[in-house]
């Protein structure tokens, strides 16, 4: 196992330009240098001579216009008692074919396929013992769940046409989709989409003993819009994110009401010259 580890670190002058040297250590405690980096101060009053910051219109930090709903799943009068939580994977299906209007010839890539694979690989590998795996209706999450599931080995696979892609919720900004909505071009589909969310994404069971790790296979607008509602994020938001393909994206609930975002759109499993995202 290697381990890098930084050393030292010296301050040069006024300028405080810092020379930093790294070194390798293995488990026989050699080591060697690896490079070492000049590190030139930035300065702290985010001056640019090439851009001229209009100061007045600068943006501020926004707050919450509301306070955390502690009932926000309207389970908070079955508490479970055990402090367990439900952990929640939502990955993005594999690339797929787009040159059709026919969902059934939407099927994966080669390199879709190749993404799914890497999924499943990584998901083995974590040594979690998931509990559950869902998939959308759709071809494209159905194939990807079907090569996932080759390395976690699921007897049993629910399907669920409530995870098909749609368009949940009216973005901000909003651009074309307004007239994209008016002319009947694109159809919003929040209700099925607040049916859906609440269906995966609570807290834990009153009756649940042990954490859960529960996989769903699904859609960038899905798992956008769960992400927004899930932290309790304005709804409109969904669209400012983007996912690549077989990213997972980890939601922790826990017992109280609370929860946490772990990671969005986690690629790591892939490497970078073979990611996608349309």
């Amino acid at each position: 196992m290697h381990i890098f580890i930084k050393l030292a670190a010296t301050t040069i002058g006024v300028a405080c330009t810092t020379a930093s040297a790294y070194f390798l250590v293995d488990e026989k405690k050699r080591y060697g240098v690896l490079f070492a980096a000049n590190i030139a101060q930035t300065p702290n009053d985010n001056s640019n001579d090439l851009i001229k910051l209009d100061q007045q219109s600068l943006s501020c930090p926004i707050r919450s216009s509301e306070r955390w709903d502690w009932n926000w799943d309207g389970r908070h009068q079955d508490m479970n008692k055990t402090r367990v939580v439900r952990h929640i994977y939502l990955i993005r299906h594999g690339q797929y074919q787009t040159k059709t209007k026919i969902e059934n010839e939407k099927q994966l890539t080669e390199l879709g396929n190749e993404q799914a694979d890497w999924a499943g690989r990584a998901l083995a590998e974590s040594n979690i013992s998931f509990t559950r795996l869902v998939q959308s209706g759709l071809i494209r999450a159905i194939q990807t769940a079907t090569i996932i599931n080759k390395h976690l080995r699921f007897n049993k696979v629910e399907q669920d046409i409530d995870l098909n892609e749609g368009f949940p919720f009216l973005p901000e900004p909003a651009g074309r989709f307004i007239d994209d909505i008016a002319k009947g071009r694109l159809e919003l589909e929040t209700e099925r989409m607040e049916r859906v969310f609440h269906r995966y994404i609570h807290r834990p069971f009153p009756n649940q003993t042990e954490d859960s790790h529960e996989l769903i296979i699904c859609h960038a607008n899905v798992i956008r819009y769960f992400v927004c509602r899930a932290l309790q994020i304005p709804a409109d938001a969904w669209l400012r994110f983007n996912l690549f393909h077989c990213s997972i994206t980890h939601l922790v609930c826990t017992f109280d009401g609370r929860v946490i975002c772990y990671g969005i759109g986690d690629v790591g499993h892939i490497p970078q010259e073979r990611r996608s995202y349309v």
